[in-house]
């Protein structure tokens, strides 16, 4: 996320606030051959598997169109 950020301050106006919208997603692996390819998410409850996040910048441009992102 440091890096991220670091890299969106060297590519943003001085005068944009900075706006991220970030997601995560948990999809079941409850038979992976290893603990190393699983993770205990949390969502609707407990489940076993791999944890997906994704991290987007939403350019003031687009948030003065009104594009922002959806739920």
């Amino acid at each position: 996320m440091m890096l991220y950020l670091q890299q969106l301050e060297q590519q943003v106006p001085p005068t944009e606030h900075i706006l991220v919208a970030i997601d995560h997603t948990a999809w079941g692996r409850p038979d992976a051959p290893t603990l190393k390819e699983r993770t205990h998410e949390y969502g609707e409850g407990v489940i076993i598997g791999q944890g997906y996040s994704t991290i987007a910048w939403i350019p003031e441009a687009l948030r003065k169109l009104g594009i922002t992102p959806t739920t």
